[in-house]
């Protein structure tokens, strides 16, 4: 390159002063040393040996670690498992959490906090995260034009959208916990990915009617699903996701802005720690053989030896159920005297989970002895709420046990007893 006029003469300028300047001798160090000062023999320090980074490889090749989401997604697109319309959704899905990440480590100083004062289709009163992370929800699942409908805990009705290719349903729950947000506990995003299904319209119909029928008869049970997922934000933000084959967990690397692969084919274990979750403030609200059961944990269970189970309960179905996936025991969502029909959602929040509980190798179960799968429930309506009974295998199999044992018993009226 020529170099600029001004700078020409500024280097011309400071090559004259280097020439014209006085020569500084160098003298060696050791001649610099007085000859008072005693000389040291340096002593040989062995660089440490550095060792190789090791990284755990699954049965399906992926490096816990090392490979990303899309990575992850890429691959099982390549084996068949995923369509590149469900990749774009799951990709999309990533990316509105990672904002909704930003937003709740930041709430208390961006005022995000407190009500925004509405409440939802289901009477739970609107936090102001629960409105920004729905619209960031929505706007992401818009902008993959591969979901045709969207069904969200804070909209009263279906969304359509525009698709160019792929028809999937898309349901989640924005925030899952905003309860625990002004107090800067675990909270989550929960999602599921459904099939696309047969809807029959007919003239007369409204629009929300018409919407209204896609979703019901697209949904014929929660096992239509082909991909459901959570993110927690918590010490770390981690997606955990399956796609009908395994369960993966992702931890985001906030200085590269990917999610990593750090939890490999997840599975529950069998029977795992001595833990069970629930509400315990509503115990007495519950039917009397579930009253029994907590009382029967407490003191030990089957093997009162070992001493009484252990009781953990954050107060969020992502945080609850994080744990139950990773660690064992059982997590409790029973119906009540104040909710009949249960408390959480059954499209956006009961089959997800239910389906990451199935592939992870445990049980979600509901009924009055916890003798029906979650997944086999038909919704009646996009809100539908529904209790659930979710753990390791050994865990809900014995539930299923005590509760066939002692509820004709309790029906007949309650004891004290165990």
């Amino acid at each position: 390159r020529r170099p600029r006029s001004g700078m020409s003469t500024a280097v011309s300028s400071m090559s004259a002063a280097i020439r014209g300047a006085p020569v500084r001798t160098r003298i060696h160090r050791a001649a610099r040393t007085p000859a008072t000062r005693p000389l040291t023999r340096a002593r040989a320090v062995e660089a440490p040996v550095r060792e190789e980074k090791s990284t755990k490889q699954s049965g399906k090749g992926y490096r816990v670690g090392v490979d990303t989401l899309n990575t992850f997604l890429f691959r099982e697109e390549q084996r068949g498992v995923v369509s590149g319309d469900l990749a774009i959704i799951v990709n999309n899905i990533a990316v509105a959490c990672k904002k909704i990440s930003n937003l709740v480590a930041v709430a208390p100083i961006q005022n995000l906090t407190g009500l925004a004062g509405s409440s939802n289709e289901s009477g739970d009163e609107q936090k102001k995260l629960d409105v920004i992370s729905n619209d960031i929800f929505c706007d992401a699942m818009s902008d993959t034009c591969r979901a045709n409908m969207i069904v969200t805990e804070e909209e009263d009705v279906p969304l359509r959208v525009e698709a160019i290719s792929g028809d999937y349903i898309v349901c989640f729950d924005p925030i899952d916990g905003s309860s625990n947000i002004d107090a800067a506990v675990t909270t989550g995003s929960i999602f599921g990915v459904y099939s696309s299904g047969e809807c029959q319209i007919f003239e007369h119909d409204s629009v929300e009617e018409a919407m209204e029928k896609c979703v019901l008869n697209a949904r014929k049970s929660g096992e239509e699903l082909v991909c459901a997922g959570y993110v927690m934000y918590s010490s770390s933000t981690v997606m955990m996701l399956t796609v009908g084959d395994g369960v993966y967990g992702f931890t985001l690397d906030t200085s590269t802005g990917e999610y990593v692969l750090s939890h490999d084919d997840v599975k529950i274990p069998d029977p795992g720690q001595r833990i069970y979750s629930g509400n315990n403030g509503n115990v007495d609200k519950w039917a009397p053989e579930m009253k029994a059961y907590v009382r029967y944990l407490q003191l030990g269970g089957a093997d009162r030896a070992k001493g009484p189970y252990s009781y953990r309960y954050i107060g969020a179905l992502v945080g609850d159920f994080h744990r139950t996936l990773l660690y064992g025991g059982i997590w409790l969502y029973p119906p009540d005297s104040s909710a009949p029909q249960g408390k959480a959602r059954l499209l956006y929040e009961v089959a997800p989970m239910g389906f990451l509980a199935e592939q992870a190798g445990g049980m979600a179960m509901w009924g009055e002895c916890a003798e029906k799968r979650v997944m086999e429930v038909v919704p009646e309506q996009i809100h539908q709420r529904s209790p659930m009974f979710v753990g390791s295998s050994k865990m809900v199999r014995e539930l299923q046990e005590f509760l066939e044992d002692r509820a004709p018993v309790y029906r007949n009226g309650p004891r004290d007893e165990l």
